[in-house]
Parts: structure tokens; C-alpha cells; sequence
């Protein structure tokens, strides 16, 4: 029966090891004093935790060419409680958001900061609209 104590003990801790490790610092994957703007078609929106993703595609102005920005959003049941729900955003919205870049500029992510649609759906510019 000691054994058994034992490697529950371990398996909990590796458990809880793995938890703190997978969430991540945003200031080593975003520019925190950076804020850039895109405006395109949401093409995917992954609403789920520890945190959610939209999928924009966006028309770059000086070559024309369509890129796919990933924006990442708080995680769902934080979204919830601000009021956005999994069909908040759909396919085809029409969207502008505001975010911390990568800080890696070929992956095109960004840290959402504010998201807006032209029929007046905003996110982000009251102050319980914000994620961690």
C-alpha cells in the first residue's frame, strides 16, 4: 500500500508540473509595446481554453498577397463572462482587431487586444474586456 501512495504522489506532481508549465509568459511570444491593426475575413474561430483563436485572413497592401494571421483571445469561459460566446464570430465576418505582435513577424499571430464588425459588434474597449 506504500508503494501505491508513492506513485500517486509523483503522478500528481508531474500532473500539476505540466499544468503550470503550459501556460505561457505573452511577453515572450508577443511585443508587449507594440500594437499593430489588420482587417480581413474571419476564416476560423477555435473558442476553447486556457485560450482561444481567431484565424483572419488578411490581404497584405504592398503585394496583394492573402495571409493568415493567427490572433490568439482568452480562453472561453473568460470570453463567456464578457459576453462572446461560440457564435459570436463566424465565417466570413467581416473583422478589424487590434494586437501585441509576434515577435516573430513571418508567423503573422498577434495578442487580440480589441476586435470589431462593421454591423457594430465590439470586444475589448471596456475594461472587463480583457484576457491574461
Amino acid at each position: 500500500m506504500k508503494g501505491i501512495w508513492g506513485l500517486l504522489t509523483a503522478a500528481a506532481m508531474l500532473a500539476s508540473g505540466a499544468t503550470a508549465n503550459g501556460h505561457h509568459s505573452f511577453a515572450a511570444t508577443y511585443s508587449m509595446d507594440e500594437t499593430i491593426t489588420i482587417e480581413g475575413k474571419m476564416v476560423q474561430f477555435n473558442f476553447r481554453n486556457p485560450h482561444s483563436f481567431v484565424m483572419v485572413e488578411v490581404t497584405d497592401e504592398e503585394t496583394g498577397e492573402v495571409v493568415r494571421w493567427g490572433v490568439e483571445w482568452g480562453g472561453s469561459t473568460q470570453l463567456r463572462n464578457s459576453g462572446v460566446e461560440n457564435d459570436t464570430l463566424r465565417y466570413g465576418d467581416q473583422v478589424v482587431i487590434t494586437g501585441n505582435p509576434g515577435r516573430n513577424p513571418l508567423e503573422h499571430r498577434l495578442r487580440m487586444r480589441t476586435v470589431k464588425r462593421p454591423d457594430g459588434f465590439t470586444w475589448g474597449d471596456d475594461s472587463d474586456e480583457v484576457f491574461d
